[in-house]
């Protein structure tokens, strides 16, 4: 089985995409997460933009 998709994989997805921010593209682009996967984490978290940039820290 596949690891779980976290919130920080999420936000280091956002902040590495320089454009398409799609589930799809996020699907794409990992190796470890399916589309499936993905819509199933983002549809039971609610994540605000203060939740994304939490665990960046000072590195943006």
């Amino acid at each position: 089985m596949k690891d779980p998709v976290t919130r920080l994989d999420y936000c280091q997805y956002l902040l590495v995409s320089q454009i398409n921010y799609t589930l799809t593209n996020f699907a794409e682009h990992s190796e470890r997460f399916s589309h499936d996967q993905i819509n199933r984490y983002l549809a039971g978290e609610k994540i605000t933009p203060r939740l994304v940039c939490y665990p960046l820290g000072r590195s943006i």
